[in-house]
């Protein structure tokens, strides 16, 4: 039977959402043995009173009030908010919601805002979205660079990987309210729901609030040359945007954490720092740029170029279009090399590691989109449609064979999925959560005061830090003992 273009498409769909779901299976098989740690308790604290209290919804705006007015060392309000709606506060099992939560948004995000830029000029490229998006966010969490503060630790994977999934949403609703026709109602929602993420993503971790602030400032000033009416509808978004990072910047418990950390003083020169987040961004990109990314932009050259076809914009400036991104993309950067001359931490490479992969196929688009609108291309465009059309299962059969070996023959005991299984498969998580639910059971017994605990023995975990061996004063400990109303919380070594 001979299968039509959408028949082809449905099934391709298909296919990517049985790969997707191979990859995520082992990974979201550890949500169960995922708990608490560091940062989550002391965040989390006032929130998990107010339920231990049977609060209700009072005690949840309540507790995040608490945390904001008791805060003396983080400036970026945003986190605060967000680190204080710890799930375990709500019950130690609800933390296991944690990688569902975070792998969840990248994906979903992502493919929000490939609907909303290809799928929103033609309604036949929404077969597009999944065979562009789900290739994309396979190899971010294959390859995340530290899936353990970015999937399974709720404080750091909510300041960095959900906030950048935030930034995304953010995106797609400051597009809906600039370009696209719909009713007052809808805009007046979505304006609301847009100044609300500003406020959140702005107030966040710098390297996402500053990106961001920088992509919404280039796309404004598009919008007042070319289209004022965009500009009209859009300008309260960025400038609660911008407002929300320079109430962070300018805070004085930045300073303070400038002093502690640092003694006051900072790496490089603002300027220095731009100079440097330019060059070792560029950097990342060669190095990043590997046969296995090759094969991956190869998988979704196809539906790429089909979407292009489809989509009635002019693509024009493509290179300027090209480092116009780059320079956003580096902003990321920007924030931890000026203070201490580096890229940041694992969870700020993961996100670094999100928006490479997005540039990368952005860029993609947008060149191809440019070939595509060419006079001399679109005069052959149909012909080059009807080829790409006719030999689509084949290509995709073909390139997704490539792309499957270069990964299964390349390392592939380094990617999160393989970690994930190997750990569940050996028996290395159920220890750890078992040992856990010990642990739980005496903190929380109000008779126990002071509990002294072993490490739990592993091997390998992708899930975060444990608590630490005493050697002088351990503060991930302290945070522990203060969060069950404990007077201290000891780790000593086991025989």
């Amino acid at each position: 039977m001979k299968l039509t273009e959408k028949k082809k498409l449905i099934l391709i769909n298909i296919v990517c959402l049985v790969a997707l779901t191979v990859i995520l299976w082992p990974l979201l098989l550890l949500a169960k043995y995922d708990y608490p740690t560091a940062d989550d308790w002391s965040f989390g604290k006032y929130m998990y009173r107010a339920m231990q209290a049977g609060e209700g919804l009072s005690g949840v705006f309540h507790a995040i009030s608490e945390t904001l007015s008791q805060n003396v060392w983080e400036a970026r309000f945003s986190i605060l908010i967000l680190s204080a709606l710890q799930p375990a506060a709500f019950g130690e099992h609800f933390y296991r919601i944690t990688p569902y939560l975070m792998i969840g948004s990248v994906i979903v995000s992502q493919l929000l805002l490939i609907r909303e830029c290809i799928g929103g000029q033609e309604k036949e490229n929404r077969l597009l979205v999944l065979p562009i998006g789900i290739p994309m966010a396979i190899f971010q969490i294959l390859y995340c660079t530290n899936p353990e503060e970015s999937f399974y630790w709720y404080n750091g994977s909510v300041n960095y990987t959900f906030v950048y999934s935030l930034s995304l949403i953010l995106l797609v609703l400051y597009l809906e309210i600039g370009i696209c026709k719909i009713s007052k109602a809808k805009r007046a929602v979505f304006t609301i729901l847009a100044c609300l993420l500003a406020v959140l993503v702005g107030g966040n971790n710098f390297s996402t609030s500053v990106s961001t602030m920088c992509l919404l400032l280039c796309l404004q000033i598009l919008f007042l040359i070319y289209r004022r009416d965009a500009f009209r509808r859009t300008w309260i978004v960025t400038l609660l945007e911008i407002v929300s990072v320079l109430v962070c910047i300018t805070s004085p418990l930045t300073s303070n954490r400038l002093n502690a950390n640092f003694g006051g003083e900072t790496m490089n020169s603002p300027l220095m720092a731009i100079w440097l987040s330019l060059e070792r961004t560029f950097m990342n990109i060669i190095s990043w740029t590997n046969l296995k990314v090759l094969l991956m932009l190869l998988v979704v050259f196809p539906f790429l170029w089909k979407a292009v076809s489809n989509m009635n914009y002019a693509f024009r400036f493509p290179g300027l279009f090209t480092a116009l991104s780059f320079g956003v993309y580096s902003s990321q950067a920007t924030a931890t090399i000026y203070v201490d001359g580096t890229m940041g931490g694992g969870r700020q490479g993961a996100i670094l590691w999100y928006f490479y992969v997005l540039w990368m196929v952005a860029n993609v688009l947008y060149w191809c989109g440019w070939i595509a609108k060419r006079d001399a291309i679109a005069a052959k465009a149909e012909k080059a449609d009807q080829l790409v059309g006719k030999y689509l299962l084949h290509y995709s059969t073909a390139a997704g064979v490539l792309l499957a070996a270069a990964v299964l023959f390349g390392n592939v005991q380094s990617t999160t999925s393989y970690r994930a299984y190997r750990m569940w498969k050996n028996g290395w998580a159920q220890a750890y959560g078992a040992g856990w639910e010990d642990r739980l059971k005496v903190l929380k017994d109000d008779s126990v005061k002071n509990p002294v605990f072993t490490p739990l023995n592993y091997v390998e975990l992708i899930m975060y830090t444990d608590l630490q061996p005493e050697d002088g004063y351990v503060w991930v400990n302290s945070a522990c003992a203060e969060y069950y109303g404990k007077e201290s919380v000891t780790v000593v070594e086991g025989e």
